[in-house]
């Protein structure tokens, strides 16, 4: 199984070992946080050469977790497979339901006020763990949130226009004017539909 696409994920668990915060990873090893936060969750343009992780992999001690690097993807893939699209949706629409303002959440949940606004907007995928900790600190168990994630009727309470944002945000411009022209079109042809029934 080829690790070397999940360079970050290896980091965040060598960092997580190793009992220390991204702040107190990037002063050990002289980079940004938003730097070690991209690398991390794969997101935005940074990039891991082989040689600086095998840097990191070294400052974090890390050689005698190398067994454990596949199991690490392994375990992340097999997460992969359940789609998260709308995970942040849920939160959002949880949050707002215990009248929680960000700074609210920010304060019971030990994050940033603009890290839960990321997650909710779908810019983060959250992991389980992160995820069940936001739920406990609403007040809610970790199993409720399946209910609110896939179950067929309770998954409505959810607003649509919380998942839409989200499916905005991932789209081009171009995708969007396309998505438009498609609604246009559709309420063009309903308005159509119903002059010629009245007639």
């Amino acid at each position: 199984m080829d690790t070397t696409r999940h360079y970050g994920l290896i980091i965040k668990h060598l960092r997580e070992h190793s009992g220390l915060s991204v702040r107190k990873l990037a002063d050990k090893i002289d980079r940004s946080i938003g730097w070690i936060s991209e690398i991390e969750n794969e997101l935005g343009t940074s990039r891991l050469t082989d040689a600086e992780f095998q840097r990191i992999v070294n400052i974090l001690d890390g050689g005698k977790y190398r067994d454990m690097f596949r199991t690490w993807v392994a375990n992340h893939k097999n997460s992969e497979r359940t789609d998260r699209t709308f995970d942040g949706a849920v939160l959002k629409f949880i949050r707002i339901k215990k009248l929680l303002k960000l700074k609210d959440a920010a304060g019971l949940t030990g994050l940033s006020s603009a890290s839960i606004s990321k997650i909710e907007s779908g810019h983060f995928i959250v992991t389980t763990e992160l995820r069940n900790k936001i739920m406990i600190a609403y007040g809610y168990s970790p199993s409720s949130f399946k209910n609110l994630s896939t179950d067929p009727v309770r998954s409505k309470v959810v607003p649509l226009i919380y998942k839409l944002e989200i499916l905005l945000k991932r789209m081009s411009e171009s995708e969007i004017e396309e998505l438009y022209k498609f609604a246009r079109e559709i309420k063009a042809n309903n308005q159509s539909s119903l002059i010629i029934s009245k007639e």
